[in-house]
This record gives structure tokens, sequence and C-alpha cells, in this order.
């Protein structure tokens, strides 16, 4: 069962849409941070950085994180600069010196600061934890583990304690489908015999997303949202947690540009066959059941108040994986068929972060 070294060759399309992926959120998260007075430091953990680069010098994630917050630096705001604390770990001897050479072949950045270990992801996970719990820091973590050992349930429930910390993960979905009778899986993903039995080479990883989701304690706020990658045969993918609304909705933004019509998945994971280029001339069919289900369970809450305002709107949708301009539709259609009034939609992070958001009307009366 030992991975794959994938960087004694080109990186394949799987890899690739992993690593945009990344790319856009770290595009998105740095900014947020890096001219914020409350923050007194920004850190970036990258607990498996590889040798930097494929067999062509294209750039892993490493590169890709550097390039993204010297990016963000370039666009100054205010005299107030966050300094950049990056960290990167692997394992592997012959890999860990391509990446102390390729990290060195980076040029001095104001602000930037760039640390590099040779450790097991535990022995790493136990030095750095204690910069991640330090008042002030907001931590972004990928772990782009090669197959399903390291992010246990002990590992996950360690990560989830973090405030003001985004974790994104790879996990081979793929070999708990094939080898889910193994104690070798058995142990390290906390999926249960039910989630096995429902699992098949296309749902694997949403189901292994799922028991994540089951660890997060009853009452704490944490949103999770999966990315599946199909490389060949094989499903894996990427998993994502924050517990703020704006960093779901920054990876979500990601995820729906790789799909626009699920935001999950670099292929057709629910086997529709829809081809936005060429539409059916059955407008039913044109809409995946996934959006139609999120649609109709949205219409449910909404008139049965137990979705009561726009905030409410925009966490139900972040929860199922949609954004804000989802629920907006769905919303509308509601209006449009006179089951609601005709009202204004803020359906978005700045309706959340609002002390008092609007609530939805039913017939000019508020929900109290």
């Amino acid at each position: 069962m030992a991975g794959k070294n994938h960087h004694r060759q080109p990186y394949d399309a799987g890899t690739l849409d992993k690593l945009e992926l990344y790319r856009g959120y770290v595009k998105e998260w740095v900014p947020v941070f890096l001219h914020r007075q409350q923050t007194s430091v920004i850190n970036i953990f990258d607990f498996f950085a590889g040798p930097g680069a494929d067999l062509e010098g294209t750039p892993g994630s490493p590169a890709i994180a550097f390039e993204e917050v010297t990016n963000a630096l370039a666009l100054k705001k205010t005299d107030v600069v966050t300094p950049v604390r990056m960290y990167f770990n692997e394992f592997a001897g012959e890999k860990y010196e391509q990446l102390v050479a390729s990290l060195n072949k980076l040029p001095e950045t104001a602000h930037v600061s760039i640390e590099h270990a040779r450790m097991d992801f535990a022995d790493a996970l136990k030095m750095w934890y204690p910069l991640m719990q330090q008042s002030g820091t907001a931590n972004l973590l990928f772990l782009d583990q090669n197959g399903v050992k390291h992010i246990t349930e002990t590992v996950f429930k360690t990560l989830l304690k973090l405030p003001f910390t985004d974790l994104l993960f790879f996990i081979s979905s793929s070999m708990v489908n094939r080898f889910k009778t193994e104690d070798s899986i058995i142990g390290r993903v906390p999926v249960s015999n039910a989630d096995l039995s429902r699992m098949n080479r296309t749902n694997v990883h949403r189901i292994v997303a799922d028991t994540y989701r089951r660890l997060v304690p009853p009452g704490t706020q944490y949103f999770l949202a999966p990315f599946s990658i199909r490389k060949e045969s094989n499903v894996y993918g990427l998993i994502f947690g924050s517990h703020h609304p704006l960093g779901m909705d920054k990876f979500l933004r990601q995820c729906w540009k790789k799909d626009e019509l699920r935001g999950e998945a670099n292929f057709d994971i629910d086997e529709e066959s829809i081809d936005p280029a060429a539409p059916s001339l059955f407008e039913e069919m044109n809409k995946p059941k996934k959006l139609s289900l999120f649609e109709s369970e949205l219409s449910r809450a909404i008139l049965n108040r137990v979705v009561r305002t726009n905030k409410d709107v925009f966490v139900f949708a972040l929860e199922r994986g949609f954004l804000g301009k989802h629920a907006k539709k769905a919303i509308t259609e509601l209006i449009a068929t006179n089951k609601l009034p005709k009202q204004e939609l803020h359906v978005s992070y700045d309706a959340w972060s609002k002390g008092d958001p609007e609530t939805i009307q039913h017939h000019g009366k508020a929900i109290l």
C-alpha cells in the first residue's frame, strides 16, 4: 500500500487541480489577515511539502504559497503589515534535500520568514502546535499526505481545537474503499461499518468527509467541505475545515470555479451527464439533483420558519456546500411564486457579520 512518488514525473491533472485549489485559497486567505491589527502573525504550515516541484519544475505547494504571499504583500494597503511565517516539513531524505534547495532559491522578502524541517508528521505537529496556539495568530494548515495514515480522529480533534485556523488536507479516499477490511485502514480513518457499506468508487470521498464532520462536537460551529478528485479510475480528494464562515465561503468559491454544476468534484460525481454547453430541451434535466434538493430543503426551512434571517440562510447554504447566490436564487423563486412577499435579500458574509441582520419577511410579518 506504499504511495506512489508523483514527484518523479510531471504532475497529473488531478494533482494540478489540487494545487490550483490550494493556490486559490491561499490567495484569498492571506489578505484577510495581512493588514489586520488584531493579528500578530500569519502562520502557514505545510507538513508534507515534498521536493518543491515535479520532474518538469512545475511549482509545488511551498512555491505556490510563497508566491501568493509575496503577491499579497505587493498590494500594500496600509502601513500595518502582519509578519508571515512559513513552515515546511518533509520526512523523506531525498525530497527534503530538494525542498531545501528550492527554498534557498526564493528571494528574501520583508515580513516573510521561512523554516524547514525533516520530521515525521507527528513530531512536526508536536513541535509546531504551540505556535498555532499563540494569541493573535492566524493559521493555515496544509496536510498533503500520501495515503490515509496521518489524519486520524485524534489528530483531527486536536486541530479542531485551534482558533483562527483553517485546515486543508488530502486523503486517498479510494484506499478506504479498496482496503476497507484491512486493519491498516480501520482505525486510521474514522469510518463506521455503515459508511463502508454505502461506499462505491464514485461517492467514497463524500462519505469519508462525512465521517470527519461527525467528529465535530455538538454545539461547535465548524464548517467542512470536500472536493473529490479523480485520478484515472480512483477518487481521492481534499477536505477543508474552518470555524469561520468567511473561510468556508472563500474555499467554496474556489470549488465552484472548478465545478460549476455542484462545486464538489473534477468529474461528474453524480453521473448525470449534464453539459452546460449543450443544454437539454427540458430545463429540469439541466439542473443537478444536488441543487434541486438544496433548493427544496431551504424552501421548507424558510416556510417552516426554521431559517429566520439572511444570516441563517447564508450559514444554511455553507453547511451544504453552496454559496449565498444559490440560496438567494431559491428565495427569489419563493417570492416569484407568491410564497413570500417581495423583499431585499442580503445572503452573503457581509449580511452574516451584521449585528442584527434582516429577517425574512412572511407576507409583511417579520419572523421573531
